[in-house]
């Protein structure tokens, strides 16, 4: 796979990461206020990781870097807090906020 093909499936792979994450948000936004209190900082978190997930796509589509492995640790270390926030914030809630649960954080 030339770095061409491979930055552009990234970039697809993190968008998509970031319309789930928001997914979960919008099924948080339903949540009663009492139960939007109790998720707040794990909802911070989730703005937190598409912060970043936006910073890697801007790097993406502005500069294909070459050796993309610095920043796939900061990926991978995104994605560990992702799975941590999204299994916190279904536990809060009483069960997965996303149909397939969290195996495509996994990807």
């Amino acid at each position: 796979m030339d770095l061409k093909s491979y930055c552009d499936n990234l970039e697809k792979q993190l968008t998509g990461w970031k319309a789930k994450i928001y997914d979960v948000i919008r099924v948080v936004d339903k949540l009663s206020d009492g139960e939007k209190e109790k998720v707040s900082p794990s909802i911070r978190s989730l703005h937190a990781i598409v912060e970043e997930i936006d910073a890697q796509l801007e790097q993406l589509i502005t500069a294909c870097p070459a050796d993309w492995s610095p920043n796939r640790e900061t990926i991978d270390n995104k994605m560990n807090q992702l799975r941590q926030t999204l299994s916190s914030l279904s536990e809060r809630v009483g069960g997965p906020l996303i149909p397939d649960s969290l195996s495509w954080v996994s990807e």
